[in-house]
This record gives structure tokens, sequence and C-alpha cells, in this order.
């Protein structure tokens, strides 16, 4: 997956304050369970991001469908239903407005991206979906921290990079 294809996932991004705002309520509201869901922006200003949708977290559906497989609950973990992550990121490309950034939230631990987190988006040192990732951190109800995190190429590795927030 080339960065030239897909130039937000160096990182280096803007997102309009509204967007974070939403991203961080969404946190908020689902706590003690992780949040999850994607951002967009236009395609020809490729750092920015304007626009996002909230996804359900199907990690207790899976849960209890199969504990085994699945023995994270929501409050570990977040799934996002497969197929309607395809037709998201199509139609965002189709649209001019792409997907770039995957976001989520962990409770009551750091805004790390974790090795669950790495072993989702990155596989034989590529990176599964054409985006980079943005993880908030709720501690105890209260918003604690947010990062930007990007693919590190040839690698199943992740690094944190540079988020600005816009002022409208």
């Amino acid at each position: 997956m080339s960065g030239e294809s897909f130039p937000w996932i160096s990182g280096d991004l803007e997102i309009d304050k509204s967007v974070m705002d939403e991203i961080e309520r969404h946190a908020l509201e689902c706590y003690p369970s992780e949040s999850c869901g994607f951002v967009f922006g236009p395609a020809e200003q490729p750092a920015f991001l304007d626009a996002l949708q909230r996804e359900e977290n199907e990690a207790d559906k899976y849960h209890k469908l199969d504990p085994v497989t699945f023995p994270r609950t929501s409050k570990m973990y977040f799934k996002i239903n497969e197929l309607r992550a395809a037709r998201t990121f199509e139609q965002g490309e189709t649209d001019g407005r792409p997907v770039k950034v995957i976001y989520h939230s962990h409770c009551d631990a750091g805004a790390y991206f974790s090795d669950e987190d790495a072993a989702t988006f990155a596989n034989n040192g590529e990176l599964m979906w054409p985006c980079a990732y943005i993880v908030v951190s709720v501690m105890s109800g209260e918003l604690a921290e947010r990062r930007l995190w990007v693919h590190v190429p040839g690698t199943n590795g992740f690094r944190e990079s540079t988020l600005t927030v816009r002022e409208r």
C-alpha cells in the first residue's frame, strides 16, 4: 500500500475541531466500552479531516457468540463490521471523500497503539486498511489524551505522528 496513493497514511494530519470534539464525545458516551468509527476528508486536501461516521463496536456480539475465538469484550477491544468497513472505504473513494482515519478509544488506559491494534491493522509488514489511526484515552470517565498513529512500512509496527486540531 503506497503512501503516494494514500498520503494521509504517513500522518501529520489536521482535524477540524468539531470532528475531534465529536470523536471525544463518542468516547465518553461509550465508556466503559470502546468507541470506534471512521474519519473522512476531501481527496484534494490529503492532510485534512473534516467529517466522521460513528460505528457500532461489535466486540460484545462476537464475544457472546464465541468467547474462545473472541475472548475480549468491548471494554478492552473494538471490532467494526468488516463488510460495512469495506463498503465505507469503497464509497469514500468513489465520492472523493476517502476514509483517512479509523478512530477508537481506550478505557482506563493510555492512547497508545496496542499489540492487539497492531495485529488487527498490519500483517506481514503490510497495512490492512489505507488509513491512519486516532486513539483517545478515557480514564475514569474523563478524557485523558489523544494520539495519531501511522504504520511503519515493511513492519507490523506503528509510530506516533502529529495531529493538529484546526479551529474554524
